[in-house]
């Protein structure tokens, strides 16, 4: 039997472990969903033929596209074109829909802390997924958000479309407190930077703290959001849920998020 192809796609994709989840939820559909490692030279190409091939349904895409893929789609979701970057790629009647489920999963995971009278933010991180939890803070009116990000250059490309207070690229100029710490950056990732101390400084007067790293599963910053008994969610809800309504486009079927696939996950890890 042929099976319907979906899939992931990006510059690099060694520990991705979207084929794990949508594998799982595909095991009793005619799905299979694959690893697709394209280079920026063939990207053209690649979507030419995901758009002949009536068998590949669609694919999510990560690190380095998700801003770029747009100008591959036929058209794009209005949050979608709000955020200015794309996750979600699928074909309905021929045309091909790019969308986002970043924020999806961000607000399942914002709402899933029970956090009153959220007031102050800071945002670490000014890429894709800082986008998508931005256009998030901005449609639930927060309006005190500062951005903490090591390149000035997204500063300009951010303020036409969406609200904050400051960009800064110095810890030294972080406020004394936040209600909320969110990091949307690769900060504290398995193999990369360490979080900034003045950051996780931050923490103890936080409400509460959101992590959208996931390997390893308690970074620097959950472990100290957990030592000072402030709530925290961390990078695995927040994959889970972005993926979910992915698979329900795809599949045309609901799924449930359970308890044995979080597990699977975190033996993995």
């Amino acid at each position: 039997m042929n099976k319907k192809k979906i899939g992931i796609v990006a510059k690099k994709l060694n520990h991705s472990l979207s084929p794990f989840i949508h594998n799982y939820w595909s095991r009793n559909n005619n799905f299979i969903y694959r690893k697709y490692e394209v280079q920026e030279k063939n990207i053209d190409k690649f979507f030419y033929n995901y758009r002949k091939d009536k068998r590949f349904v669609g694919f999510n895409i990560t690190i380095p596209y998700k801003e770029n893929i747009i100008g591959f789609c036929d058209k794009i979701t209005a949050r979608a074109k709000k955020i200015g970057s794309v996750n979600l790629i699928y074909k309905k009647n021929k045309i091909i829909f790019g969308d986002n489920t970043d924020v999806i999963g961000f607000s399942k995971t914002f709402n899933s802390l029970k956090i009153r009278n959220t007031k102050s933010v800071l945002l670490v991180g000014a890429g894709g997924a800082a986008r998508a939890i931005l256009y998030f803070l901005n449609q639930k009116n927060i309006e005190k958000i500062d951005i903490f990000a090591t390149s000035i250059r997204r500063e300009e490309n951010l303020k036409k479309k969406f609200k904050f207070d400051r960009f800064l690229i110095r810890p030294s100029h972080l406020k004394k407190r936040y209600d909320l710490i969110i990091n949307a950056s690769s900060a504290g990732m398995t193999k990369k930077n360490k979080i900034s101390r003045n950051i996780l400084n931050l923490v103890k007067k936080a409400k509460g703290v959101i992590d959208i790293v996931y390997n390893p599963i308690e970074t620097d910053l959950l472990k100290k959001a957990k030592k000072h008994d402030i709530k925290f969610s961390g990078g695995l809800k927040m994959l889970l849920e972005q993926a979910k309504p992915s698979y329900e486009i795809w599949s045309g079927k609901k799924i449930e998020i359970d308890n044995k696939i979080y597990q699977m996950l975190v033996n993995k890890l």
